[in-house]
Formats: structure tokens, C-alpha cells, sequence
């Protein structure tokens, strides 16, 4: 009968005697007849991260078509009687599972609800297919009724347990005389950084050079009873000044500068009242910025892309649209795009248009942005009688 287990949802456990506090949901009214789970997956962990899920299911002594679950039992009625003896296999070390009873019988017109409880530390990373072993006592449905005792069954179900991507040893501003500094890996080993400056795990600002840089370290592991690895990844944004560069003045605070009033640093020390970038399109106000919400129809730009909402920039429209990656250095890829799109357009900061192409027709379109100065851009795309701007940092 081993289309009886899909019936059962325990997921991902270890072996217990002990039963869970868990509290079952009633979700019969969103399942078939036969009942099911009330939800086919568990939420993924972190190693050495506590864990607690849980998982309801419902069951009834309703006669069913066992060929629902295999096709080889189609046109054999059965219902469940009885599910017990329940042992768990293929889990990550440290994490128990229990179920909130030892056995499950059922009643004619009602529905059993059940459900299990998941808790503990993974110490293993991977994607692990845990197994569910168990009896369960059946009725074949007919004019003359045959009981099947203790046939096998089992349940399969995914858990993912992430790795530990965090690491130390950056800063969040470095001039680009400072020597290079060590990325000290305080999570999962054996990953790999990447970015601007990095060479195996340090930091050179120097060679990264100056601006805004996005380092990233990234990990993937698959131990124990994983059948497949799983990553995860830290990124941390670091900027790196050059001696004597310019500044410009952030009259309103608001963390932008002005791109007309400027000066020359004699150092590596930006000087109160000025940053390192020159992107505000008007400093002052500080309600207006690159990172400020666009108001349509007030004739203002609020967000320095050089127009207005009311000259068709909306930027709910076209939700699905996504520029990445961002920040980039080479290649940008816009997503999300539906039918033929009317045209693509690249802007500066201060609203001129560098680029532009036309009569796109794929859902992804890529550009190549390898020869724009380091800064921030805005990419935007018209379609049909909408539009959207879509901001982005070239490295």
C-alpha cells in the first residue's frame, strides 16, 4: 500500500518516543476528500541556527480511489483505519521530530486530525529528502470488505538547512593607500569571496580603486544525508576614498552631493558637510535625492532621474520589471519584460540620455554597460503606454 503514504505528512524527523505540543489545524475544507497535508513544505533552517516548525494533516475513513497516489491501484477503493509505528531516517543531525500522538485511528464521518513538531540545531547543510516510515491498517473497500494490517508505507518530504555565509574583517570606508585587510570567514568554511580588490581572502583597496564596492562571500556545503548542496552568501559595501579626490557639498544632509560645488581633499578624510558622491539634483532640499520616492504629477523630481511622475514615469507600473545585478560592472539584464517592448533607455544622473534601444522583443534583454563611468545610472522602460525607471550603480 505504499499509496497510503502521501496521506500521512510528517516531515523531516528524527526518531522519538516523545510527542509533540503542537496544536493540529483543520484544514479539510482545502484538501480533497481523502484529506492531506495542510502544507506540503517546511520552512528552511540555518546550521548551527535553532529550529521549530511544525506540520498538520488530516485523515478521515472515507473510501477513496488508491489510484489517486498510483496509477497501478486505480479502481481500488480503500480507506485507513489505523496508522502507527512511526520511525524517522535521512534527517540533519541535530534536529528531532515528534508527532502529537504514538497512533492515528479513524472514525466514520470525521475527520482525524493529527500533526508534528520539529525542533533542534542542525549541525549538517544540504538539502535532505528525510524519510517517514510507518503501518497503516487499511479497509478494501467492496461488497465484501478485505482488511489489510501493518502495510509499509512511507513519506518523503525536502528540508533545506542553509550554510553560515557571515564573515569580518571589512570596514565601511578605506582610502586607497590603506594596506589590503583579511576577510575572516566567522561562518561556514570553504566558500568563496568575490569583488572589486579581492584576491583569495583579502582586501586590497588599492586595487580595488575608488568608489563603491560590493564584496561578497559565498558558500555552499552538502554533508551527512544530503542529497544535494546548499548556498548562501554575505555581501558588505565598502567604499574606497583616493588621496586628494574630490568632494562635493551635502548642504542638505541628506547624504548626496552636489555635483557644482566641490573641492579637492588632502587626504583620505571627507570633511564635515561634503561626501563622495555627486548625484543630488538639487542639495537644498532634502527630500529631493537619488534615493527619495518619486510623487507623479507635482512637478517635481524627487528622485533625480530627470522627469517628473507626470510625464508617464510610474514607478508601480510594469511591477514585474527588475534591473540585475546591481551594483554591476559589465553586463546589465533587465527582467520581466512582456511582449515587444517600445524602447530601453539609460540616463545619468542628471536626466540625459546615454543610450537608448528600441523594438525589444524578449522577455530578458541584456546590456552591456562595461564603458559607463563608475556612478549611478537609471535604466528606463517603456512599454506600450507605461513606463518605469529603474535606478542602478555601475561599479
Amino acid at each position: 500500500m505504499k499509496t497510503l503514504l502521501l496521506l500521512i505528512p510528517f516531515t523531516m524527523m528524527g526518531i522519538s518516543n516523545l510527542h509533540a505540543q503542537c496544536t493540529p489545524v483543520d484544514c479539510s475544507a482545502d484538501l480533497p476528500v481523502y484529506g492531506g497535508t495542510c502544507d506540503s513544505m517546511l520552512n528552511d533552517g540555518s546550521v548551527n541556527q535553532v529550529y521549530d516548525d511544525f506540520e498538520s494533516f488530516v485523515m478521515n475513513n472515507d473510501c477513496f480511489d488508491a489510484g489517486v497516489f498510483d496509477p497501478g491501484l486505480a479502481g481500488t477503493d480503500i480507506k485507513i483505519n489505523l496508522v502507527h509505528d512511526i520511525t524517522f531516517a535521512s534527517l540533519p543531525a541535530g534536529i528531532s521530530g515528534v508527532t502529537n500522538q504514538a497512533s492515528y485511528s479513524t472514525s466514520a464521518g470525521v475527520n482525524t486530525l493529527g500533526c508534528a513538531s520539529f525542533t533542534g540545531t542542525p549541525t549538517e547543510i544540504g538539502v535532505f529528502n528525510g524519510t517517514i516510515d510507518l503501518l497503516v491498517d487499511v479497509t478494501v473497500c467492496g461488497f465484501i470488505p478485505i482488511d489489510l494490517t501493518d502495510q509499509n508505507a512511507q513519506y518523503v518530504m525536502w528540508l533545506t538547512v542553509n550554510p553560515d555565509p557571515t564573515f569580518t574583517g571589512l570596514g565601511s570606508t578605506y582610502c586607497s593607500t590603506d594596506a589590503a585587510v583579511n576577510l575572516n570567514i566567522t561562518g561556514t568554511t570553504g566558500g568563496t569571496f568575490s569583488g572589486p580588490g579581492v584576491t583569495g581572502s583579502t582586501f586590497d583597496p588599492a586595487a580595488a580603486g575608488a568608489g563603491m564596492h560590493t564584496i561578497k562571500y559565498l558558500v555552499s556545503a552538502m554533508e551527512g544525508a544530503a542529497i544535494a548542496a546548499a548556498s548562501d552568501s554575505m555581501e558588505v559595501v565598502v567604499e574606497v576614498i583616493v588621496p586628494g579626490g574630490d568632494v562635493f557639498a551635502d548642504t542638505d544632509a541628506d547624504g548626496y552631493g552636489d555635483a557644482a560645488n566641490s573641492m579637492a581633499m588632502t587626504g583620505c578624510t571627507i570633511p564635515a558637510g561634503y561626501v563622495a558622491n555627486d548625484t543630488d539634483c538639487d542639495d537644498t532640499d532634502a527630500s529631493i535625492n537619488p534615493g527619495a520616492t518619486e510623487i507623479p504629477g507635482n512637478s517635481i523630481d524627487e528622485d533625480c532621474d530627470g522627469v517628473d511622475g507626470a510625464l508617464g514615469i510610474e514607478e508601480g507600473s510594469l511591477s514585474t520589471l527588475n534591473a540585475y545585478p546591481n551594483p554591476t560592472e559589465n553586463v546589465l539584464f533587465i527582467s520581466g519584460l512582456e511582449g515587444l517592448t517600445n524602447s530601453i533607455s539609460v540616463m545619468n544622473s542628471n536626466g540625459q540620455v546615454i543610450t537608448s534601444h528600441s523594438n525589444i522583443d524578449s522577455p530578458i534583454y541584456e546590456m552591456n554597460v562595461e564603458n559607463l563611468e563608475s556612478g549611478i545610472y537609471f535604466v528606463r522602460i517603456n512599454q506600450n503606454n507605461n513606463s518605469k525607471v529603474i535606478r542602478f550603480v555601475k561599479q
